[in-house]
C-alpha cells in the first residue's frame, strides 16, 4: 500500500511543502510554523474532497473552473488566459466549495457588488462576462445542466477614449524635457536613456495601430526589413481563428526609420525590439507606470491610456476614409464588428462639422 505523503519542510527556501496531484503546494513559512502548515494541508485535502474531477461526481464551482482554465490554455492568447485566470480564481475563492445546482444568479450578484476595489463599470461587467464565459463552456460540454449565471448584467461603463494627437504630442514632450524622478540619466552615446525608449514605444504604437502587449512580446526576427512588414505569428485572435494566419503589420517609413535606429543604438543583446532600461521587455505594469509619470509631468488626463494610442489610429483611419474591412485587417481584428467601434469613436462633433462642411459644399443658392 502507498505511503501517504506529508508536509516537509525545505531550508533552501523556508517553506512547508505538500505533494498533491503531482504538483507541489506551498503551505507555510517559516520552520517553526509546522501546525500552521499541517491546517493548511487539510484544507487543500478537503478542497480535492469537494471539487471532483471533471466527469465523476457532483460538480463544484471550483472544478468547473478548473476544467474551463486547463481547456482555455490550449485555446486562448496568454496574456487573455492570464486575466481571466485572475478573476476566476477571486472568484473560486468565495463560492468554489458551492455545488453548481446550489449556484444561483444572486451569488454573482452579491459578489461583485462586494468588491469595491472594482470601481470602474467596464471592469465588473468584463469579470461578470467572464465567469458566465466559464460556465457557458461548461454547459456546451455537458458538465453542468446550464449556466446558473445567466441574466446577471452590469452597465458597461464608459468606453476609453482616444488619446488625442495634443495630449500625445505633450507626453512625448515630456520625455524630451527629462527622464521620470528617481531615474538616471546615461550617457545617450552609450545607452538610450530611458526617456528615449518609452518614445520609441509611444511612436510605434501611434504609427502601427498595435496592441501594448503585440509591442511588448514583438521579437527581431518577425521584422521583415525587405519586404517592409511585421509579420506576428502568435497574436491575440490566432488561436480563436478556425484557421489561424500570422497578423500582418505594414511598416510605414517612419517605423522602418525608427526600428532601424533601436537596432542600431541597442546594447543589449536581446531577441525582443523593445527593452526598459534595465535590458528586459516592457510589461504591462512598467508600461502603465511610466506613462503615469510622463502624463502627470505633461499635464495630461488619466484617462488618456496605453490603449487609446491605439483608440486613435482606428478612429482617424475612419475620419480619414480607410474602409471598415480594411481597417480590421490592418488592426488585426477578427471580423469587422469590433472595427465598427470606430464609426462611433469617429463621430465626434469636430468630424461631424467638417462632414457637413462637405455635405453642403457647392450647393445652389436659395
Amino acid at each position: 500500500m502507498p505511503r501517504q505523503a506529508h508536509p516537509w519542510f525545505r531550508r533552501t527556501d523556508g517553506w512547508w511543502y505538500i505533494k498533491l496531484g503531482g504538483k507541489q503546494q506551498k503551505l507555510a513559512r517559516g520552520r517553526k510554523n509546522r501546525q500552521a502548515a499541517i491546517d493548511r494541508w487539510h484544507e487543500l485535502m478537503l478542497e480535492v474532497v469537494n471539487n471532483p474531477p471533471v466527469g465523476a461526481g457532483e460538480q463544484t464551482v471550483a472544478s468547473v473552473i478548473d476544467a474551463y482554465l486547463d481547456h482555455a490554455s490550449r485555446e486562448l492568447a496568454a496574456e487573455t488566459h492570464k486575466t481571466r485566470t485572475r478573476f476566476l480564481q477571486v472568484f473560486a475563492e468565495a463560492h468554489g466549495f458551492r455545488p453548481v445546482k446550489d449556484c444561483l444568479p444572486i451569488h454573482l450578484t452579491q459578489w461583485i457588488d462586494g468588491k469595491k476595489e472594482w470601481v470602474s463599470d467596464w471592469t465588473r461587467a468584463t469579470v461578470i462576462k467572464i465567469v458566465q464565459r466559464a460556465f457557458n463552456w461548461a454547459a456546451k460540454q455537458r458538465l453542468v445542466l446550464a449556466n446558473p449565471f445567466v441574466g446577471v448584467t452590469q452597465r458597461p461603463g464608459e468606453a476609453r477614449r482616444p488619446m488625442t494627437d495634443e495630449e500625445f504630442r505633450k507626453v512625448i514632450r515630456a520625455t524630451v524635457r527629462g527622464l521620470p524622478k528617481g531615474h538616471k540619466r546615461r550617457n545617450p552615446r552609450k545607452r538610450p536613456t530611458a526617456g528615449t525608449r518609452f518614445r520609441n514605444v509611444l511612436f510605434f504604437l501611434r504609427y502601427t495601430g498595435c496592441r501594448p502587449s503585440e509591442m511588448a512580446a514583438l521579437t527581431w526576427d518577425a521584422v521583415d526589413f525587405e519586404h517592409g512588414v511585421i509579420v506576428l505569428v502568435h497574436h491575440k485572435t490566432s488561436k480563436l481563428l478556425r484557421t489561424p494566419r500570422p497578423r500582418i503589420i505594414q511598416m510605414v517609413p517612419e517605423v522602418a526609420k525608427l526600428l532601424t535606429r533601436i537596432k542600431r543604438q541597442e546594447t543589449f543583446q536581446h531577441a525582443n525590439v523593445f527593452l526598459s532600461s534595465q535590458g528586459k521587455p516592457w510589461r504591462r505594469d512598467m508600461l502603465a507606470l511610466r506613462l503615469r509619470r510622463f502624463r502627470k509631468k505633461a499635464g495630461v488626463p488619466n484617462d488618456a491610456t496605453m490603449y487609446g494610442i491605439r483608440h486613435q489610429f482606428g478612429t482617424m483611419a475612419v475620419v480619414n476614409g480607410v474602409d471598415i474591412k480594411t481597417l480590421a485587417e490592418l488592426m488585426g481584428h477578427r471580423s469587422t464588428q469590433m472595427t465598427e467601434h470606430y464609426c462611433h469613436l469617429a463621430a465626434h462633433q469636430p468630424h461631424l462639422a467638417a462632414a457637413m462642411r462637405r455635405a453642403v459644399l457647392k450647393r445652389p443658392s436659395v
